[in-house]
């Protein structure tokens, strides 16, 4: 019995080449950059795989020869973890060189790239969203937030980038392309981007706090999330409904229940799940991750930890009970 959000086709594109004029072209057609190439043709190896996954895309990129471009401004966000040579970008004053295991953004305005021996892994996201994940977390203006440099603010966060990076090409595309997952997936590499790079919502201001609401805007939106929980739905949407702030909405939440309304979200979630395990045919082709992803996990493991939790036994004993 299938209830949740069914899943979607995750949209690829692989280019794989020894002839750096292929690679050159297929740059061009992705990013509208045209590059310039240095050194010995010899042996050259050049590795591009692209996934888009409802709003999350995902790049990797291998090129074995020394190249430089210049890049136009681009508008949205997007994060390069380096894993193999080096990479350089310019933009205005600033000169930032990466190295194996670094990170950096991409620049909002003209800036030139060059790279040698490369192997990188890239996350993009709509600065839309990542504005609006802004407001939601830090009361960030949506219309004015931007990112404010190209390098972490440290080397720790640096770190937790790359293991996002890592995380998220390593998901099979039946997890990509479940859209509770994708939003999940969305709102987390948004609000780590927010902890990782310099942005407003580190310089602003003071910014007053979100005003009371009262209990029946919180049970108006507790049933708003029971409604919509096998939709993609987001703090920002709820508030929306219910005529409020998202931070507003996020406060009343923890005065009124003791969590956010993404845990009531999850608990809903968990509870749809719960169901069809015990409605799964015996012998079916239903399993336990499967139904974990249709309702927004993409961790078996940390499925199974919060249902026997909340029931008390691990949910394959549910499914084979």
């Amino acid at each position: 019995m299938r209830t949740g959000a069914g899943a979607m086709r995750v949209r690829r594109h692989e280019v794989v080449t020894t002839d750096p004029d292929v690679a050159c072209q297929a740059i061009l057609a992705l990013t509208g950059h045209r590059v310039v190439l240095d050194g010995s043709r010899r042996d050259f190896r050049f590795a591009l795989w692209t996934a888009q996954a409802g709003l999350l895309g995902l790049d990797r990129m291998a090129h074995s020869m020394t190249a430089r471009s210049r890049t136009g401004p681009y508008a949205d966000f997007m994060a390069v973890h380096v894993v193999r040579g080096r990479l350089g970008l310019a933009a205005g004053r600033a000169d930032v060189r990466t190295s194996p295991g670094g990170v950096r953004t991409s620049a909002p305005v003209e800036s030139s790239v060059s790279w040698t021996d490369l192997a990188g892994l890239v996350v993009r996201l709509p600065a839309e969203r990542v504005a609006l994940v802004a407001a939601v977390r830090a009361g960030a203006n949506p219309q004015t937030f931007r990112f404010l440099g190209l390098a972490p603010v440290s080397t720790a966060t640096a770190q937790a980038w790359a293991r996002l990076s890592l995380f998220l090409h390593g998901l099979p595309d039946d997890a990509l392309g479940q859209p509770l997952v994708q939003e999940s997936l969305v709102d987390l590499a948004a609000t780590t981007a927010l902890a990782v790079f310099p942005n407003t919502t580190m310089t602003a201001d003071y910014v007053p706090g979100p005003r009371r609401v009262p209990p029946a805007v919180v049970r108006r939106a507790q049933q708003y999330l029971d409604d919509h929980a096998a939709e993609p739905v987001t703090v920002a949407q709820v508030a929306a409904a219910c005529g409020v702030g998202a931070r507003a909405l996020q406060a009343a939440f923890h005065r009124h229940v003791g969590h956010s309304p993404l845990t009531h979200l999850r608990r809903v979630r968990l509870a749809r799940a719960h169901r069809d395990l015990v409605a799964a045919e015996p012998g079916g082709d239903e399993t336990v991750a499967g139904i974990a992803r249709r309702w927004g996990w993409t961790s078996p493991g940390r499925f199974a930890a919060a249902y026997r939790e909340a029931y008390g036994r691990p949910p394959s004993a549910t499914l084979h009970g």
